[in-house]
């Protein structure tokens, strides 16, 4: 059988894990929040320095914060929230989206009333301050048609990117199950929600049913580590540089952690030092675990923790049916990839984008699957070398 760079049979595939997972037809609210209050009561669900949120905790305050945030959207259906990782952001994003809103979630730092304007939203909020919550009870189911339409939008390649509950819900499932993770390790997240792997990083333990511990914002790198140590981190999900970063700036503190991590995930926009990538490993001894996708996309290719080569991206995760294509036409290439120089990066997965924002862009389309760009390699066991793009 022709072998390419998909879900169809690669030399190598962690034992197993399967190759395709199904996304249940359920909001993230319903899998995310009220799932974790009604099968987990009363267990940890967030962590954010001294503020702890139980299950049972966190299905409430999204009861209160939901009704209050719809009412304020207006006919707009629309809201614009910050895109930092915090406490505040995460209860709004979970909020306007068990409230059926459509969220831009801007950039750490960005204008957020500019930002509504070019959205067409009447409401902006920086922090949960920004809303009187109200006594509610749990948001009514979501029809099934809204659960494909625009919910979520984040910048992307050609512009804001609009994000489902399904693709949402797709990306934490295909990474969850790839990684066959541990279902009660916390994970720590620390990047913006304005990004995929923000959104990502959030919702995967909460999908699992596992805590989420919030990075502490603006600390020093000692602090961070701390943290993964005091809680028990089992997963951090972090960009490459900055994993390296605590190697170098907090060594003492990363003494204390090592073996505490199940992996460390790193995410890399591209081509990446594979130098920095066996520091991390070494220094907490886990698994580092390179991590590649885009804002339209979401994740695409990752190393697993099973076997993985250094300078290898990895390979292609759970659900993610990706096809090497002539980066002239975008069409599939008819050849067994190790013996394809390279080719572009194409791919369909459940994690895809609903759509630009306000725009079409066709051409970054090859029939149902999209164009990455991204050039790339494969060994002979199917581990893919990102070539740049």
């Amino acid at each position: 059988m022709p072998k390419t760079i998909a879900i169809t049979p690669s030399w190598y595939w962690p034992t197993g894990v399967p190759r395709v997972a199904g996304v249940p037809p359920f909001s993230v609210y319903d899998l995310c929040v009220s799932r974790g209050a009604r099968d987990r009561a009363g267990l940890p669900a967030l962590v954010a320095g001294n503020t702890r949120f139980s299950t049972t905790d966190l299905k409430d305050e999204i009861d209160r914060l939901a009704p209050a945030i719809a009412a304020r959207a207006g006919q707009s259906r629309r809201v614009v929230i910050a895109g930092d990782p915090t406490l505040d952001t995460v209860l709004l994003l979970l909020s306007s989206l068990a409230a059926g809103l459509h969220v831009r979630v801007a950039p750490p730092g960005a204008n957020l009333e500019s930002v509504a304007r070019e959205f067409g939203a009447s409401l902006s909020l920086q922090g949960v301050g920004d809303v009187e919550p109200v006594p509610g009870s749990p948001p009514p189911p979501l029809p099934s048609d809204q659960l494909t339409t625009p919910a979520v939008t984040i910048d992307g390649r050609e512009g804001p990117v609009n994000h489902s509950h399904r693709s949402l819900l797709a990306a934490a499932l295909s990474m969850a199950t790839f990684f066959d993770a541990a279902p009660q390790r916390p994970w720590m997240a620390s990047l913006p929600l304005s990004r995929w792997e923000g959104l990502a990083s959030v919702l995967i333990p909460l999908y699992l049913g596992a805590p989420l511990v919030l990075a502490p914002q603006n600390a020093d790198a000692d602090t961070v580590v701390e943290t993964i140590v005091r809680e028990g981190v089992g997963y951090a999900f972090t960009e490459l540089d900055d994993a390296a970063a605590l190697t170098r700036d907090a060594k003492k503190a990363v003494k204390d952690a090592r073996r505490i991590l199940n992996a460390f995930l790193l995410s890399t926009p591209g081509m990446f030092d594979p130098d920095a990538r066996r520091r991390v490993s070494k220094a907490f001894e886990c698994p580092a675990l390179t991590v590649y996708g885009m804002p339209e996309t979401g994740p695409i290719f990752a190393s697993h923790q099973s076997w993985y080569i250094d300078e290898s991206i990895g390979i292609p995760i759970s659900n993610a049916h990706v096809v090497p294509a002539d980066p002239r036409t975008g069409q599939p290439i008819q050849a067994l990839w190790e013996l394809v120089e390279s080719a572009e990066v194409t791919v369909w997965t459940p994690s895809l984008m609903a759509g630009y924002e306000g725009a079409q862009h066709p051409e970054r389309f090859a029939e149902d699957r999209y164009r990455t760009g991204m050039i790339a390699s494969s060994d002979a066991n199917g581990m893919i070398y990102l070539l740049g793009g």
